[in-house]
C-alpha cells in the first residue's frame, strides 16, 4: 500500500493562510482596518493605561496576536467538518449550541495560547506581566477577526446599514472584550505556571495542600513544580475555553430564537450575556490589582526557574 505524505497539502495550507492575512492590508480593507483599529487602540488604553509596558513590545505581541488566525485558516476545513459532525450527531438544538460553542472556544483559545507561548515567556517579569501580554494577544486576534467580518458585513446586500453599524458596536465591545476577558484570565494561569517554582513555594509555606500535584509527582517521578506547571495551564485553557463557550452559547441561543421569529425569549439570552461579560469583567480586573500578581520571583530566562533540580517537600512529606 502506497505511503501518503500529507506534507505538500499541509505546507499548502500555510502558505494559503499567510497569503490571506497578508491579503487583509490590501486597499479594499483599507476602511475597515481603521474601523477595527479604534476599539482596539480604547482598549488598550484601557487595561494599559497606568503600566509603563515597552511601546515597541506592545506592536511586536500586537502584531504576533494577529497571526494566531493562521492555524484557523490552516484548519478551516476540519473545523468545519467537526461542526456539521455535531449538527448531524445530535438533534436537541441546545446541545448542539453548547457543544459547538465549547470546540469553539478550545480551538481559538488554544490559538491564541500558542502565540502566547511562542513570543511572550522571555518577557514576563511577574504574573501581571503575563495576564497583559495575554490581553494583547487576544486584541491582535480580534482585529484581524473584526476586519474580515467588517469586510463581509459591508459586501453583504441583505443587510442594511443601521444594522451594520449595530454589528460593529457589538463586535467592537462584546466580541472584543470577549477575547480579552478569555485571554487575560488564561494568561494569570500562564503566569503562574511560568513561576511555578516560587509561587508553589509560596503556597506550601501558607500552609496550602496540593494533593493532585502531589499525586502525580509521586506516580510519575515528575518533579513538583513540573506538574504544577502543566495543570496550571490547562486550567487556564479550560476556563478560557469555558468563558468563551458559555458567551457563544448565548448569542447563538439568542440567534436561533431571533430566526424562530421568538424575539422575547431571544432578548432573555442577549441580556444574560451582559451580566456574564460583566462579572468576567471584574474577575478580570481583580487579577491585574492583585498585589501577588506583581511580585517580581526572578528573571523568566534563568534556565533554572523551572528546571533546576530542587527538592520541594509537600506537606505531607515533611
Amino acid at each position: 500500500m502506497n505511503e501518503i505524505n500529507l506534507a505538500p497539502d499541509f505546507i499548502d495550507r500555510i502558505a494559503d493562510a499567510l497569503s490571506r492575512v497578508a491579503g487583509i492590508f490590501d486597499v479594499a480593507h483599507l476602511p475597515f482596518i481603521g474601523l477595527a483599529a479604534v476599539p482596539v487602540i480604547i482598549w488598550l488604553y484601557i487595561f494599559l493605561r497606568h503600566q509603563r509596558e515597552n511601546k515597541l513590545l506592545t506592536l511586536g505581541i500586537f502584531l504576533a496576536g494577529m497571526l494566531a488566525v493562521i492555524p484557523i485558516f490552516v484548519f478551516q476545513h476540519e473545523i468545519t467538518r467537526i461542526d456539521g459532525i455535531l449538527e448531524n450527531l445530535f438533534v436537541n438544538i441546545v446541545l448542539i449550541t453548547a457543544l459547538t460553542g465549547l470546540w469553539v472556544g478550545f480551538y481559538e483559545e488554544t490559538s491564541k495560547m500558542w502565540i502566547v507561548k511562542l513570543t511572550g515567556k522571555s518577557f514576563f517579569r511577574n504574573i501581571d506581566d503575563a495576564i497583559q501580554l495575554s490581553i494583547i494577544v487576544a486584541l491582535g486576534f480580534s482585529f484581524i477577526e473584526n476586519v474580515l467580518y467588517f469586510h463581509s458585513i459591508w459586501n453583504n446586500p441583505a443587510i442594511d446599514e443601521s444594522m451594520r453599524w449595530f454589528y460593529v458596536t457589538f463586535r467592537s465591545i462584546g466580541s472584543m472584550l470577549l477575547h480579552i476577558i478569555a485571554s487575560g484570565i488564561f494568561g494569570y494561569y500562564y503566569g503562574v505556571a511560568c513561576f511555578a517554582k516560587p509561587v508553589l513555594v509560596d503556597k506550601l509555606s501558607e500552609g496550602k495542600r496540593f494533593i493532585f500535584t502531589k499525586w502525580i509527582h509521586r506516580i510519575l517521578h515528575m518533579k513538583s513544580e513540573t506538574v504544577f506547571r502543566e495543570e496550571k495551564i490547562f486550567e487556564g485553557l479550560l476556563m478560557a475555553a469555558s468563558i468563551h463557550a458559555i458567551f457563544d452559547f448565548l448569542m447563538g441561543m439568542s440567534q436561533y430564537f431571533t430566526d424562530a421569529d421568538a424575539p422575547e425569549i431571544a432578548r432573555i439570552f442577549l441580556l444574560t450575556a451582559v451580566p456574564f461579560l460583566v462579572g468576567c469583567f471584574f474577575w478580570l480586573t481583580y487579577l491585574l490589582d492583585k498585589k501577588e500578581d506583581h511580585k517580581t520571583y526572578c528573571e523568566i530566562g534563568a534556565e533554572d526557574v523551572l528546571e533546576k533540580d530542587c527538592k520541594i517537600r509537600l506537606p505531607s512529606e515533611t
